[in-house]
Protein backbone atom coordinates (compact mmCIF):
# COMPACT_ATOMS: atom_id res chain seq x y z
CA UNK A 1 0.00 0.00 0.00
CA UNK A 2 1.41 3.33 -0.59
CA UNK A 3 0.34 7.29 -0.26
CA UNK A 4 -0.23 9.11 -3.63
CA UNK A 5 -0.58 12.47 -4.20
CA UNK A 6 -2.82 13.35 -7.54
CA UNK A 7 -1.78 16.97 -8.90
CA UNK A 8 -4.51 17.93 -11.51
CA UNK A 9 -6.46 20.73 -12.29
CA UNK A 10 -9.51 18.30 -13.40
CA UNK A 11 -11.90 16.97 -10.49
CA UNK A 12 -12.81 13.97 -12.93
CA UNK A 13 -9.14 12.93 -12.82
CA UNK A 14 -8.63 12.73 -9.71
CA UNK A 15 -11.84 10.99 -9.06
CA UNK A 16 -10.81 8.46 -12.05
CA UNK A 17 -7.61 8.41 -10.89
CA UNK A 18 -8.72 7.66 -7.31
CA UNK A 19 -11.64 5.01 -8.45
CA UNK A 20 -8.55 3.19 -10.11
CA UNK A 21 -6.36 3.09 -7.13
CA UNK A 22 -8.37 3.22 -3.60
CA UNK A 23 -9.47 -0.22 -4.25
CA UNK A 24 -5.46 -1.77 -4.74
CA UNK A 25 -5.43 -0.27 -1.28
CA UNK A 26 -3.47 2.98 -2.07
CA UNK A 27 -4.21 6.26 -0.19
CA UNK A 28 -4.85 9.25 -2.24
CA UNK A 29 -4.51 12.63 -1.86
CA UNK A 30 -5.30 15.23 -3.83
CA UNK A 31 -4.07 19.00 -5.50
CA UNK A 32 -5.47 20.90 -7.98
CA UNK A 33 -1.96 23.36 -9.15
CA UNK A 34 1.66 22.96 -8.01
CA UNK A 35 1.35 24.94 -5.40
CA UNK A 36 -1.24 23.19 -4.21
CA UNK A 37 0.86 20.23 -4.61
CA UNK A 38 3.90 21.62 -2.83
CA UNK A 39 1.79 23.02 0.46
CA UNK A 40 0.05 19.56 0.71
CA UNK A 41 3.75 18.02 0.88
CA UNK A 42 4.29 20.16 3.31
CA UNK A 43 2.30 18.20 5.68
CA UNK A 44 1.85 14.83 4.06
CA UNK A 45 4.18 12.08 3.10
CA UNK A 46 3.63 10.15 -0.02
CA UNK A 47 5.47 7.54 -2.04
CA UNK A 48 4.28 8.47 -5.33
CA UNK A 49 3.49 11.79 -7.26
CA UNK A 50 0.80 11.29 -10.17
CA UNK A 51 0.90 15.30 -12.14
CA UNK A 52 -0.62 17.01 -14.70
CA UNK A 53 1.29 19.03 -17.21
CA UNK A 54 -1.25 22.30 -17.92
CA UNK A 55 -2.55 23.45 -14.45
CA UNK A 56 -2.99 27.04 -13.56
CA UNK A 57 -1.03 28.98 -10.91
CA UNK A 58 1.59 26.55 -11.48
CA UNK A 59 2.12 23.89 -13.91
CA UNK A 60 3.32 20.58 -13.84
CA UNK A 61 7.12 21.40 -15.40
CA UNK A 62 7.81 24.19 -12.81
CA UNK A 63 6.39 21.59 -10.45
CA UNK A 64 8.61 19.06 -11.06
CA UNK A 65 11.74 21.43 -11.31
CA UNK A 66 10.88 22.71 -7.72
CA UNK A 67 10.67 19.01 -6.35
CA UNK A 68 13.76 18.59 -7.77
CA UNK A 69 15.46 21.11 -5.88
CA UNK A 70 13.95 20.53 -2.05
CA UNK A 71 15.56 17.90 -0.03
CA UNK A 72 12.73 15.65 0.90
CA UNK A 73 10.85 15.87 -2.17
CA UNK A 74 13.42 15.56 -4.80
CA UNK A 75 12.91 11.58 -3.48
CA UNK A 76 9.59 11.05 -4.91
CA UNK A 77 8.99 9.47 -8.03
CA UNK A 78 6.41 11.00 -10.46
CA UNK A 79 4.06 10.03 -13.18
CA UNK A 80 2.87 12.78 -16.01
CA UNK A 81 -0.54 11.75 -16.35
CA UNK A 82 -1.46 14.26 -19.23
CA UNK A 83 -2.62 15.11 -22.90
CA UNK A 84 0.38 15.90 -23.91
CA UNK A 85 2.69 13.90 -25.64
CA UNK A 86 6.66 14.03 -25.75
CA UNK A 87 7.24 14.16 -29.43
CA UNK A 88 11.06 14.39 -29.73
CA UNK A 89 10.63 15.00 -33.30
CA UNK A 90 9.85 18.60 -32.91
CA UNK A 91 11.75 21.29 -31.26
CA UNK A 92 8.79 22.15 -28.57
CA UNK A 93 8.65 17.94 -28.10
CA UNK A 94 12.53 17.81 -27.64
CA UNK A 95 12.33 21.19 -25.40
CA UNK A 96 10.06 19.53 -23.08
CA UNK A 97 11.56 16.37 -23.02
CA UNK A 98 14.93 17.72 -21.94
CA UNK A 99 13.11 19.81 -19.34
CA UNK A 100 11.02 16.83 -17.87
CA UNK A 101 14.36 14.16 -17.85
CA UNK A 102 16.73 17.11 -16.35
CA UNK A 103 14.61 16.79 -13.15
CA UNK A 104 15.28 13.39 -12.41
CA UNK A 105 11.81 13.09 -10.57
CA UNK A 106 9.65 12.49 -13.25
CA UNK A 107 10.17 7.98 -14.08
CA UNK A 108 6.81 7.85 -16.22
CA UNK A 109 4.90 9.68 -18.62
CA UNK A 110 1.49 8.32 -19.36
CA UNK A 111 -0.95 10.12 -22.01
CA UNK A 112 -4.52 10.86 -21.03
CA UNK A 113 -7.19 9.16 -21.10
CA UNK A 114 -6.44 7.01 -18.20
CA UNK A 115 -7.26 3.51 -19.52
CA UNK A 116 -7.63 0.22 -17.53
CA UNK A 117 -4.38 -0.74 -19.26
CA UNK A 118 -2.45 2.65 -18.53
CA UNK A 119 -3.88 2.34 -14.75
CA UNK A 120 -2.26 -1.08 -14.51
CA UNK A 121 1.17 0.40 -15.30
CA UNK A 122 1.27 3.08 -12.53
CA UNK A 123 -0.56 -0.04 -10.31
CA UNK A 124 2.63 -2.00 -11.40
CA UNK A 125 4.97 0.75 -10.92
CA UNK A 126 3.61 1.14 -7.07
CA UNK A 127 3.52 -2.57 -6.66
CA UNK A 128 7.83 -2.99 -7.85
CA UNK A 129 8.48 0.57 -6.66
CA UNK A 130 6.83 2.15 -3.87
CA UNK A 131 6.40 1.02 -0.26
CA UNK A 132 4.97 3.32 2.81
Amino acid sequence: MASVLIVDDSSATRIQLRNLLEPHGHICYEAIHGLDALEKLGRQKVGLIICDLNMPEMDGIEFVERQSLEEGLKDIPTIMCTTETINRKSEAGKELYEKVKNTGVVKAWIVKPVTPTKAALILKYLEDNISN
